[in-house]
């Protein structure tokens, strides 16, 4: 036999796999011509697999809430919580804020970042924050049970989890009251 086989078939193989290896590499190269990431590559190719036949619904504008009934903005809060918060002493919520430290965190400013949501408006945004809750039972349960529900782009355990043991059930409604009145602002 002649010596020279294993190193021709090892050769042969070899140009195999380089060949392989060079259509691979080959395939995987960008088109030049192809669309580059962008925010609207996504309804480009939808509208371009759908030969241009694509619905675009509108966004739903979330209602606001002075468009709700008394009994939407307190569904599924306890009566007596729900009285609480209606007979709340509004001004004294701004005093509680501070003794409590919540404005080290919180900000009416939309442009104050902190490092808990904005209260711009937090009585429009409680409406759609958690899907099935009102809006006073969101914020009610924000401020007894923080960890409820974190806020998307904010750390969890950060607010103090015993503020249903530390504030007064009448404290709790003001505070409540206070936010719900955050609401229809530019």
């Amino acid at each position: 036999m002649n010596s020279l086989a294993p190193c021709c078939r090892f050769a042969v193989i070899a140009s195999l796999l380089l060949t392989c290896a060079m259509l691979i590499v080959a395939g995987c190269a960008p088109n030049a011509a192809g669309e580059i990431i962008s925010p609207d590559l996504g309804p480009k190719l939808v509208l371009a697999q759908s030969a241009g036949n694509v619905v675009v619904e509108p966004t739903p504008v979330p209602p606001k809430l002075a468009e709700l009934a008394p009994d939407q903005v307190f569904a599924g809060v306890a009566d007596d919580v729900r009285q609480t918060i209606e007979g709340a002493d509004v001004a004294a919520a701004e005093t509680l804020a501070l003794q409590y430290g919540c404005v080290g965190c919180h900000a009416v400013d939309p442009n104050e970042v902190k490092t808990g949501p904005t209260w711009h408006n937090m009585g429009d945004t409680a409406i759609v924050r958690v899907a099935g809750e009102s809006p006073a039972q969101y914020l009610y349960e924000s401020i007894v049970n923080p960890n409820a529900f974190i806020t998307p782009g904010y750390p969890g355990n950060i607010m103090p989890q015993n503020f249903k043991d530390t504030m007064t059930a009448q404290e709790i409604g003001d505070m409540v009251a206070y936010l719900l009145q955050q609401n229809g602002q530019p």
